[in-house]
C-alpha cells in the first residue's frame, strides 16, 4: 500500500499531457507548446495551450488551467478522486490495490467504465466460442466484416440467455449492483435481475479515451427492437458520442475532414476499407454535442446517410446542426438504395472514394430539396420557395447569434445560390430571426457545480481605493518567478512575505510555494499542483505560471522587486516611528518618554537616510512623517 500522493505521482510520470489532451482535441506545434481549440468552450480560434515542458495547460478563452487531473475532472465533469482512479485505470495501475482499500462503495463512471470494459470481454469471447458465437459469426461473415475489423472494433456476442451475464459476474466477483448501475441488467416486474443484451450482436462503444462507455446490440433472433443502445448513464449519453472515434480522432485531425455514416456495420466497413476518418452516429439525429466533438479536430464534416427518404431526412436534421458551427458541411449519398457498407462490398474504395468527391454543399442540398419540394405543389412560386428557405436557414444556423464572418459566408453563399443581391438575403434573414433571437451563447463554462466563474491570476489584491498597490504588485510578480523558477528563492525570501499577500488564494499558493523551497528546494509545477483538487485552484495556478514567462529577464524582475519590496518596508517602519513620535509629542514627555521619543528619532533618522527619505523613495513621500 502507498500513500495517494505517491500514487498521483506514479500516474503523473505515466500519463503525458499532450497525448492525454490530444484524445479529445487536435493540437498542433507552436514553438515549445501545443495549441488548439478549447474543448470546455465553444471557439474558432485556438486558445487552448498546453505545456509538455510542464505538463499543465492554459485556456486563454475561458480561463481553464491545471494539469493531468484537473484536465479529467473537466472533461468528464468529475471530482478529483474519480479522475485519479480514471487515470489510474489510463495508467494501467490498480488504484484500490495501490491505497490499500476494496471497492468503493459510491458506484461512480470509472467503476461503470471498468465493468463495461469486462463485458466487451465476455462477449468477445462469446463470439469467438465454437457453440455459444456460432450464428454471430454467421452474420458476420455474410456482412463480409474481417477477422481484422472484427478484433480492431472488438465485436462480441451476447448468448440469448437472461442470466448468462450475471453467472460470469459472479465468477468474477462483479457484484449486481454495478451491472444494474452500467445498464447491462435490469431489473423485472418482480424484482427479478435479467440481462438487457440478449441474442445480439454487440458493438463496444469507446470514448475518445478508449474506455467502453457503452454498448450497442443487433438482434439476430428477430426481436422488434432491431438496434438496442445502453441506457443513459452517468458515463454513457448516445446523444454525446460517436461510434468509432477512438480510432477516428488520429486520422480526422491529419486529414481535418470527417465522414459521418448512421450505421455501426457502416462505419467498420469503411474502415476496413481503408476509411479511418469515419465515425457513426448512435441511433440518434446529429446532435450539438457530436457536432462539438467533431469539431475539435475537424474543419469539414461529410454526411453520408442512405439514400432513401429516412436517409435524406437525417441528412436535412443534421445540417441545422452543423451550420451553426462554423463548420464546412457537404452531403453525399450512396446510388442503388445501398447502405454505404453494402455499397463498399459491391462497388469497392474506388466508388466510395467518388460518392465523397462529389459531396455537395449542405446549402446546395438544402434548396433542392426546397424546390422539389415546391415544385410538386400546385401554384407554388418561387418566390415561396426562397421564403421558406430562407427561414429554413435563418433558423439552422441561428443568423444572429453567430459572428460576423459566419453570417457574411452565409450571406455571400446564398446570394450565390439564390441569385439575389447580398443586401436583399442579409435582411430576408435578419428579418426571420429577429423575433426568435433570445441572445449569444455563453463562452464560459462553469467549472463547479456551484457555478462559481473562473478565478484569475491577474491584479489579484494589487489595488487599493482604486490605485495600484505597489507591495501587492511586487508580491505576486516574485510569486509568478518562484512558481517558474523555485532557484531564486534564496534571494527573495528575505523580502517575501505570503503573510502581506491580500488575495487568500494566492496568499495560499504562496505559502505552499514557500514550503516546498523550504523541504525540497527546486521543485516543478506539477508537485505544486499535487495538493491542488479544485479546478478554480489549479486554473489560479496555472495562470501564475503563464504570466510568469511573460515577465522577461528574471534576474532583473527579481532583484528589482526586491529592492522595491526593501523599499517600501523602510517607508512603512519609518511611517511607524514617525506615528510614535506624534504620539508621544502630544502627551508630554517624562525623563524616560524623552529617551523614548530620542531612541525613536534615532531610528527614523536610520530609516530615512541623511537627507530625511529612503533611498529610492521620493522625499515627497515623506511628506508630514517627521515632526
Amino acid at each position: 500500500m502507498i500513500d495517494t500522493n505517491s500514487l498521483k505521482e506514479q500516474i503523473r510520470q505515466r500519463t503525458d499531457l499532450v497525448e492525454l489532451v490530444s484524445e479529445h482535441v487536435a493540437l498542433r506545434a507552436s514553438g515549445r507548446d501545443f495549441v488548439g481549440l478549447c474543448p470546455f468552450h465553444n471557439e474558432k480560434t485556438p486558445s487552448f495551450t498546453v505545456s509538455p515542458e510542464k505538463q499543465i495547460f492554459k485556456c486563454f478563452g475561458c480561463g481553464a488551467g491545471g494539469d493531468v487531473f484537473t484536465f479529467v475532472q473537466l472533461r468528464e465533469s468529475t471530482s478529483f478522486p474519480e479522475a485519479v482512479r480514471t487515470l489510474a485505470d489510463r495508467a494501467g495501475i490498480d488504484y484500490d490495490r495501490m491505497v490499500g482499500q476494496g471497492p468503493s462503495s459510491g458506484i461512480n463512471r470509472a467503476d461503470i467504465a471498468r465493468v463495461n470494459g469486462w463485458a466487451a470481454n465476455q462477449f468477445s469471447q462469446a463470439f469467438s466460442d465454437s457453440s455459444d458465437g456460432r450464428v454471430a459469426r454467421a452474420y458476420v461473415s455474410e456482412r463480409k466484416i474481417s477477422d481484422e475489423m472484427v478484433a480492431r472494433f472488438g465485436i462480441g456476442w451476447a448468448p440469448d440467455d437472461s442470466q448468462w451475464l450475471q453467472n460470469r459476474a459472479r465468477e468474477s466477483g462483479i457484484g449486481e449492483d454495478l451491472l444494474l448501475a452500467s445498464g447491462l441488467i435490469q431489473a423485472g416486474q418482480r424484482g427479478d435481475k435479467y440481462s438487457v443484451f440478449r441474442g445480439r450482436l454487440m458493438f463496444p462503444i469507446r470514448d475518445t479515451m478508449n474506455r467502453v462507455i457503452g454498448f450497442g446490440g443487433r438482434t439476430l433472433k428477430g426481436d422488434k427492437a432491431k438496434y438496442l443502445n445502453t441506457s443513459q448513464n452517468v458515463l454513457f449519453d448516445k446523444g454525446n458520442n460517436l461510434y468509432g472515434v477512438d480510432l477516428a480522432r488520429l486520422p480526422m485531425g491529419e486529414k481535418r475532414s470527417a465522414v459521418v455514416v448512421e450505421g455501426y456495420t457502416d462505419c467498420i466497413a469503411a474502415h476496413q476499407f481503408g476509411f479511418k476518418n469515419v465515425v457513426a452516429t448512435l441511433g440518434t439525429a446529429l446532435t450539438d454535442n457530436q457536432v462539438n466533438l467533431l469539431r475539435r479536430w475537424n474543419d469539414e464534416i461529410i454526411l453520408v446517410f442512405d439514400s432513401d427518404n429516412a436517409g435524406m431526412n437525417a441528412a436535412d436534421r443534421a445540417i441545422g446542426v452543423a451550420l451553426r458551427y462554423n463548420l464546412a458541411v457537404k452531403i453525399a449519398h450512396v446510388t442503388e438504395g445501398k447502405d454505404p457498407s453494402d455499397f463498399l462490398h459491391a462497388k469497392g474504395s474506388g466508388e466510395f472514394d467518388l460518392v465523397l468527391k462529389s459531396a455537395i454543399d449542405a446549402l446546395v442540398f438544402k434548396w433542392d430539396r426546397t424546390l422539389e419540394k415546391f415544385s410538386s405543389t400546385v401554384g407554388s412560386t418561387r418566390k415561396e420557395a426562397i421564403r421558406e428557405f430562407v427561414s429554413v436557414v435563418a433558423e439552422m444556423t441561428r443568423f444572429q447569434t453567430v459572428d460576423a464572418i459566419q453570417r457574411g459566408l452565409v450571406v455571400n453563399q446564398l446570394s450565390k445560390l439564390l441569385a439575389l443581391p447580398a443586401d436583399d438575403v442579409h435582411r430576408m434573414l435578419a428579418e426571420r430571426t429577429r423575433a426568435k433571437v433570445a441572445g449569444g451563447e455563453r463562452n464560459r463554462i462553469n467549472l463547479s457545480q456551484s457555478g462559481e466563474p473562473i478565478a484569475r491570476a491577474e491584479n489579484f489584491g494589487e489595488r487599493s481605493g482604486g490605485r495600484v498597490d505597489a507591495e501587492q504588485t511586487a508580491l505576486l510578480t516574485i510569486l509568478k518567478v518562484l512558481i517558474n523558477e523555485p532557484g531564486y528563492f534564496s534571494d527573495v525570501e528575505e523580502v517575501f512575505r505570503p503573510v502581506r499577500i491580500a488575495d487568500s488564494r494566492a496568499r495560499s499558493v504562496a505559502e505552499r510555494v514557500v514550503a516546498l523551497c523550504e523541504s525540497i528546494g527546486e521543485f516543478t509545477v506539477q508537485e505544486l499542483l499535487g495538493g491542488v483538487e479544485n479546478p478554480h485552484d489549479a486554473a489560479f495556478v496555472a495562470d501564475l505560471v503563464y504570466q510568469g514567462t511573460q515577465l522577461g529577464n528574471f534576474d532583473v524582475t527579481i532583484a528589482d522587486t526586491c529592492n522595491r519590496l526593501k523599499g517600501i518596508e523602510v517607508l512603512r517602519q519609518g511611517k511607524e516611528a514617525a506615528q510614535q513620535l506624534r504620539m508621544a509629542a502630544s502627551q508630554g514627555s517624562t525623563e524616560t518618554d524623552a529617551q523614548e521619543i530620542e531612541a525613536l528619532r534615532r531610528i527614523q533618522s536610520s530609516l530615512t537616510g541623511s537627507h530625511g527619505f529612503a533611498p529610492g523613495i521620493p522625499a515627497s513621500r515623506w511628506t508630514g512623517m517627521s515632526e
